[in-house]
């Protein structure tokens, strides 16, 4: 009996584990506006982390954007996404988020890049968190992100493991 009960866990655990994967497949490689209005656990936790957030009305809808990617940051699976301000060719505004699916949490990035052309440009500093506060490597890895993203020449490579 005890024998059956081991596999049987067993089993389900494998199961709990494929059907995780299968569920960020579903994510990976789909534009985050798509995601939004087909993945409703995430659409519902990206509602809940922008409501009441004074942000721009092209974040209601991430329009604009890369597509979905899996990253492992602290020995988890997370899926990042990225939507930026259309009408401005992404060069001003852009929003970073990782979404934890075991916990449907999200973790964003509204990053307002400096300008520049203009000496003394502060906008970086009006850049702010919103929903699951990030870990230092959560943290660290999106504005590493932001600013390769925003700046190629600025961003530093991933410390070496």
């Amino acid at each position: 009996m005890k024998r059956l009960f081991v596999c049987l866990a067993a089993a389900l655990a494998a199961l709990t584990f494929n059907a995780q994967a299968a569920g960020l497949e579903s994510f990976v490689g789909k534009s985050p506006s798509s995601l939004l209005k087909k993945e409703k656990p995430f659409a519902k936790a990206y509602r809940a982390t922008i409501k009441d957030q004074d942000l721009p009305d092209w974040t209601l809808k991430l329009s604009t954007g890369h597509p979905a990617e899996a990253v492992t940051l602290e020995g988890q699976t997370l899926i990042l996404m990225s939507a930026c301000n259309p009408k401005t060719g992404c060069e001003d505004e852009r929003f970073y988020i990782l979404y934890e699916p075991a916990d449907q949490s999200i973790t964003g990035f509204f990053f307002l890049p400096p300008d520049m052309s203009a000496p003394g440009d502060h906008r970086m500093a009006l850049s702010r968190w919103l929903g699951k506060t990030p870990s230092k490597e959560r943290s660290d890895f999106l504005f590493q992100r932001a600013l390769k993203d925003a700046m190629p020449e600025m961003a530093t490579p991933p410390a070496a493991k």
